[in-house]
């Protein structure tokens, strides 16, 4: 039997993985964590760690900011 583990709002994550949820490479991962819009925590050796309920946040944020975009563009 195997058991499948469900995804926690406290799971750490890698910016690669945060990427992929986002839509964007690493490097925009590590611009948007610098510039204050991702929060992190660091490991001792400087890996940049993102807890999966603030990627997911800032994914329906842009995606509602591109919602609304298209929308004033159709008027």
């Amino acid at each position: 039997m195997t058991l499948k583990k469900v995804a926690s709002a406290d799971d750490l994550m890698t910016a690669s993985d945060a990427g992929r949820i986002l839509g964007v490479s690493v490097d925009t991962v590590r611009l948007l964590a610098r510039g204050g819009s991702l929060p992190f925590t660091s490991t001792i050796s400087g890996v940049r760690l993102f807890r999966r309920a603030d990627v997911e946040t800032l994914a329906r944020t842009r995606e509602h900011a591109k919602s609304s975009t298209r929308l004033k563009r159709a008027r």
